[in-house]
């Protein structure tokens, strides 16, 4: 009886100390794609989202203090990263420009071309989002530059709300990077 106890009772000490705990999966939340409008004049092509090396990994970032970054081991990108900023990006310009073509694909040298880098795209100690990068939009001969830094809330404890303020949050990226569009030469 007393051997059977003990099993027990190292079985049980076993497996408190020795289970991992879950992998958690997000993607940013979905963008409505607006179905292409008929032959524009205006075209803009996309290039894919570059981001900083440290964000080029599957874990959420989370940044303890001023110069200490934590890659997540449970909580993981279900999508690459730039892959997924690259589509919303494209979704959301595409419904902001109604009188452009937005796409990826080059279809002449005269097209609009848009480069975004991401410099942060992560949480903090603190509770906030950080994003910040910048965007480059080659029209003809001129370059028109945007930095974008943003610091948002996160309204409640945990990573979905991590990940809905990081949506959000480049949303509004997207916002000022429409807004540059249309204030551009070739608008």
């Amino acid at each position: 009886m007393r051997y059977l106890a003990f099993v027990f009772l190292s079985l049980a000490l076993a497996g408190c100390g020795s289970s991992p705990s879950e992998l958690q999966y997000y993607r940013l939340p979905a963008v409505a794609v607006k179905a292409p409008q008929g032959d524009s004049s205006k075209v803009l092509v996309i290039e894919p989202v570059m981001v900083a090396s440290y964000l080029n990994s599957n874990a959420l970032v989370y940044q303890n203090n001023a110069v200490n970054l934590q890659l997540t081991r449970t909580h993981q990108w279900a999508e690459a990263l730039d892959q997924q900023l690259t589509r919303n990006l494209l979704a959301h310009l595409s419904a902001a420009l109604t009188d452009w073509r937005v796409t990826q694909q080059v279809n002449s040298s005269a097209d609009s071309r848009l480069t975004v880098q991401v410099t942060q795209f992560h949480t903090t100690a603190d509770g906030l989002v950080l994003i910040s990068g910048q965007a480059h939009l080659l029209t003809g001969a001129v370059v028109k530059q945007m930095p974008f830094e943003l610091e948002l809330p996160i309204a409640d404890d945990g990573y979905d709300e991590v990940v809905k303020s990081l949506g959000e949050g480049w949303s509004q990226v997207a916002s000022q990077i429409a807004v540059m569009i249309t204030e551009s030469p070739a608008a």
